[in-house]
């Protein structure tokens, strides 16, 4: 059998899949990578690098910063990468997205380095560029999964939550143990930190391969690629010119996503969500230590308050279930809110010597618990919605463009990120903040205040509003898919429901005409 015919045979239409528990845990264990790189160097690499590297706070924010804004480029061509391998032969043979996820398993190992004191500033950025390059490539090929192993809505869901749940786990498990190791071996030596954070390195990339063995795809036929089965790749030069008219047109692919109306609304709350948490995560530990006055290990002890996710996410997924997304937001929002209100109330509180002792700790345990808690249910739903972007897209474009999705989520997150970690650092710097003092000045403690629950108070607020115009759910989404099936069966556009056209035109923002272009009148 030649090789086309046998890329033919392995990658012919399929029945669909039902997706099983064993699936959605194969699936999630991925993204004990996602959620735990994000809570191991959010929460100790800057502390790291201050304390035993030599470096600033501003050098290490900058870099952390500077690095995150690049991926947000790499994201781009990261999406465009994934959504496109179908064209060549690797990708017909590897698949688009495990292909990639399965290059990561061993390079992964490449952040041990990054947890290795005495190495030249330039070193670590460049081992950081790596390491996000990397997270890059996840994002861009774990997030359109589950969009493409069931179009079933509690299947999604399933995954999603499952997902998230190992996420959480990860991001628990991590300070926990974090916490423990300082506490025993004390808080003053490099090799307490390396540890823990070498060994849960080796642990994401073991996590990736696991995802990579238990996960399936689209086929090239399903994904739009039937073209391109049993075809050669031709090797041929296109010169300047081409390759720039490429460029234009991945570039016009990717500004055509902002042309979603659900996905404007879902980026801007996702942003907003994920921006406050990277700082949230870069500062908290600095703030506990010389706001609260505690140490490093209880500022660990405190994140494994994101344990709080694991029972709540059944709560969390029967409310959106019920209730919508929009509700789910305005709980989150609210919990969220008065949290931070109680850890920046916690400090004043210390300040000025009006609580003290047991009580004043019993406070600000319980501010942090409401936080987490309902940090939970905001944070759950944006991966709940994001699957069910590409089928808002779908009946516009009569594309499945998951990758490219996550690529642009990807883009801005990093982006935004990346400027407020160096906005952040830069402003700490200002006020007078020096990680190697015991003790800082007044004005450094309102600016890792104001860094730490501030942000958070800003973010819920504006996410709040544009929450109340989001009218992406379960009932629109069935609607849209409906609607979407009956134009690829040769339906007129003439005959629409007129609620059905509404909701096609409320969840794209494209006038009901303009959608599934190749549809009879």
């Amino acid at each position: 059998m030649t090789e086309a015919a046998h890329t033919t045979s392995s990658n012919a239409p399929r029945q669909p899949r039902h997706v099983t528990i064993a699936n959605s845990v194969g699936f999630g264990i991925g993204d004990f990578y996602g959620g735990g790189q994000t809570t191991l160097t959010a929460t100790y690499l800057s502390l790291f690098w201050t304390r035993f590297c030599g470096l600033d706070i501003q050098t290490a924010q900058g870099i952390i910063g500077g690095c995150t804004v690049l991926g947000a480029f790499l994201a781009l061509f990261f999406g465009t990468l994934s959504d496109n391998l179908y064209r060549y032969p690797v990708g017909r043979r590897f698949g688009r997205r495990r292909l990639l996820m399965l290059i990561m398993a061993p390079s992964l190992l490449v952040g041990v380095f990054l947890w290795i004191p005495g190495l030249p500033a330039a070193v670590y950025c460049l081992i950081y560029v790596a390491w996000i390059a990397l997270f890059q490539i996840f994002m861009t090929a774990y997030n359109a999964l589950p969009g493409e192993m069931t179009t079933d809505f509690r299947g999604r869901t399933l995954l999603s939550t499952t997902r998230l749940y190992i996420s959480n786990g990860s991001s628990t498990l991590i300070p926990l143990i974090g916490s423990a190791i300082l506490s025993a071996r004390g808080e003053d030596h490099p090799s307490s930190y390396q540890l823990f954070t070498i060994s849960f390195t080796i642990m994401f990339a073991l996590a990736m391969f696991v995802c990579w063995k238990t996960t399936w795809e689209m086929s090239p036929e399903e994904a739009g690629f039937g073209a391109w089965v049993g075809v050669p790749h031709e090797h041929r030069r296109i010169g300047f010119t081409g390759w720039m008219r490429r460029a234009g047109i991945v570039a016009h692919d990717y500004a055509s996503t902002l042309r979603i109306r659900a996905f404007r609304q879902h980026l801007g709350i996702y942003l907003l969500l994920m921006c406050a948490m990277d700082v949230f995560g870069q500062t908290f530990a600095y703030f506990v230590i010389f706001d609260w006055g505690q140490s490093a290990a209880f500022a660990s002890l405190l994140l494994t308050m994101t344990v709080l996710a694991l029972p709540l996410m059944p709560v969390c997924n029967w409310l959106l279930l019920n209730f919508g997304p929009r509700r789910v937001y305005a709980i989150g929002f609210t919990g969220i809110g008065t949290g931070a209100v109680m850890m920046i109330a916690a400090w004043l509180l210390r300040v000025t010597g009006v609580l003290t002792g047991t009580a004043w700790m019993v406070f600000t345990v319980a501010g942090t618990v409401v936080f987490f808690a309902f940090r939970t249910s905001a944070g759950f739903m944006p991966w709940q919605l994001f699957p069910l972007i590409a089928d808002v897209d779908q009946i516009v474009t009569e594309r499945s463009r998951s990758a490219t999705f996550a690529g642009v989520q990807a883009f801005f997150r990093q982006l935004c990120s990346g400027v407020v970690a160096m906005g952040v650092g830069g402003v700490l710097a200002l006020t007078g903040f020096d990680a190697t003092r015991d003790a800082q000045p007044m004005s450094a403690q309102i600016g890792l205040a104001c860094s730490t629950g501030g942000i958070y108070l800003l973010a819920v607020t504006i996410g709040w509003v544009i929450s109340r115009r989001l009218r992406l759910d379960r009932a629109t989404d069935l609607e849209l898919l409906r609607e979407t099936d009956r134009l690829r069966g040769g339906g007129a556009k003439r005959d629409v429901d007129p609620h059905t056209r509404r909701t096609v035109e409320e969840l794209t923002g494209v006038k009901y005409e303009d959608v599934w272009p190749d549809a009879k009148a």
